[in-house]
């Protein structure tokens, strides 16, 4: 599954200090600009925690070599808007989001101690698209597809526009 990087803001940073040292830590990208896009609630955190506050930036790369910490990410590619909009229109990819939809459903409804739904969580039918991403459920999926679309809002739509001869990748 690819995603957007995520992490925790650590005491006493802000929000844009801890995306730029979350994406430094996990893929030794450098970022530039950092801008706030949207916030999600998070009813069910790891180990029992009760909640958590889901923050959406998009942030501007100043280098695209990737040195991913294995300790933190199992993998990390740049894809091109093409390629993440077609595996959003795959049609295994639908069906993907609904099972794992359900199961968020399920963990919402609340979880029985030491129960783990994440193991869980992959679709265990069929043939899955060589890209699968969040479904609506989560903010990196409105994330991405605000990016693929370039439909990020009035806040952000004009910095997301390339200069040309430019090239983007998420």
């Amino acid at each position: 599954m690819w995603s957007c990087l995520a992490g925790f803001i650590e005491p006493g940073e802000s929000l844009e200090e801890a995306v730029r040292r979350e994406t430094w830590e996990e893929t030794g990208i450098e970022v530039g600009e950092v801008v706030y896009h949207s916030s999600q609630p998070w009813p069910v955190g790891p180990n029992s925690m009760p909640c958590q506050l889901m923050v959406g930036f998009y942030a501007y790369a100043k280098s695209l070599e990737l040195n991913v910490d294995k300790e933190e990410l199992e993998d990390a590619e740049w894809h091109s808007r093409e390629d993440v909009k077609k595996a959003l229109a795959y049609a295994e990819y639908r069906k993907a989001q609904q099972t794992a939809a359900s199961k968020v459903e399920q963990m919402c409804k609340g979880v029985e101690k030491g129960q783990n739904f994440s193991a869980d969580f992959n679709v265990e039918s069929g043939e899955l698209a060589t890209m699968f991403i969040p479904g609506p459920f989560a903010i990196a999926h409105h994330l991405i597809s605000s990016w693929v679309y370039q439909d990020a809002g009035d806040n952000v739509a004009a910095r997301l526009k390339q200069p040309s001869g430019s090239t983007s990748n998420l």
